[in-house]
């Protein structure tokens, strides 16, 4: 009876750690699948790692104008403005579609993703802080700086800054 409850005490311990195991894995590979585009966080510090792997491409997107007049494109996320577009394919991982901070990645990390519908925290900052914290990243976010265009960065400022006016 008791090696029996020891058993099942060690079957558990091994079912909680294969399941941990797991869920890191999936956070880590989704955070440097879309949410880093191999970008690093952190300090600015130089890069001391012995890869010789070229930094990535920036992302080029194109930008149409619709004709004066005409209807705000429909549809999903990614037919929108550069900057709905950017957060889609960039940002939304972790901060979640609508910017709550809800997103898929967002379930390991902590500190959560910023919520950039809390209207008290976001009337506290500066568009050159957020922009500061998109170009140099902070804690888990990586640093966009480099990865980004300056207009898309900027695009994606001014629809942060969009969520904020929602509820």
């Amino acid at each position: 009876m008791r090696q029996e409850r020891s058993s099942r005490a060690s079957s558990r311990t091994a079912f909680v750690a294969v399941r941990l195991a797991i869920a890191v894995l999936a956070i880590a590979s989704a955070v440097l699948a879309g949410c880093g585009g191999g970008a690093k966080s952190g300090s600015d510090s130089s890069n001391t790692s012995a890869s010789s792997a070229p930094p990535p491409a920036p992302v080029e997107t194109t930008v149409t104008t619709p004709p004066a007049g005409s209807p705000p494109p429909s549809g999903d996320a990614l037919s929108g403005d550069l900057g709905t577009r950017v957060f889609a394919q960039r940002c939304a991982l972790c901060h979640g579609p609508d910017g709550h901070g809800d997103g898929p990645g967002s379930k390991a990390l902590n500190p959560k993703p910023r919520n950039f519908h809390d209207k008290a925290y976001m009337s506290t900052r500066t568009d050159a802080q957020l922009l500061e914290v998109i170009h140099k990243g902070k804690g888990v976010m990586p640093k966009w700086g480099g990865v980004l265009s300056e207009a898309e960065i900027t695009a994606v400022l001014a629809h942060i800054r969009d969520l904020g006016k929602k509820p």
